[in-house]
């Protein structure tokens, strides 16, 4: 069993990094890649490059070492559909069960991806909760929702904090700080 753990981690931080290893362990992962989006369709503009986005998540491994990193919907040349994703995926690995991993950020959203309701013919979803979410609901899909402690860290608030001057420590790993800091 594995699993993909999408999103723009714009940065990468705790609250992904923590989550992604709990929920690996939850659901008895034999692997968990993070998969970087390229442009998201649901959100503003990235504050980070593609480059940058990729560089924080490999610095991110050197301390979750037990997670990947999947580059293939940053290296699609055309629009990138998680349907497409999902295809892929499933070719890949035809005899593995698959699980696509999203913030609850995410799935209240979902009704308007390209495709959603055939999800479930390549892979499971599981939906990672969030503080300040409400839970939404999507009757035609088949969801999990992890059961995994909340770890309350956003991008936005580290962005605040960029901008602000204010310190990261406890937000990101302290090579991604450093990183930050010379950017």
């Amino acid at each position: 069993m594995i699993g993909f753990f999408g999103g723009s981690f714009d940065p990468v931080h705790y609250g992904h990094l923590k989550m992604a290893r709990a929920i690996k362990q939850e659901l008895g992962l034999s692997q968990l890649f993070l998969m970087p989006c390229k442009t998201p369709v649901h959100k503003n503009k990235l504050h980070f490059s593609n480059q940058q986005r990729l560089k924080m998540l490999n610095l991110a491994l050197l301390e979750f070492n037990e997670l990947k990193i999947d580059t293939r919907e940053m290296d699609r040349q055309s629009a990138s559909y998680t349907i497409d994703t999902l295809k892929q995926i499933k070719a890949e690995y035809p005899d593995e069960k698959i699980f696509l991993i999203i913030g609850e950020d995410s799935f209240n959203t979902l009704e308007t991806w390209k495709d959603y309701s055939q999800f479930s013919n390549y892979a499971q979803l599981v939906v990672l909760p969030r503080p300040t979410y409400a839970r939404g609901s999507t009757s035609c899909i088949d969801v999990i929702f992890a059961q995994t402690p909340l770890v309350d860290v956003s991008s936005t608030q580290i962005h605040a904090k960029i901008v602000a001057g204010e310190n990261l420590d406890g937000l990101l790993p302290e090579n991604i700080i450093n990183y930050l800091s010379k950017l």
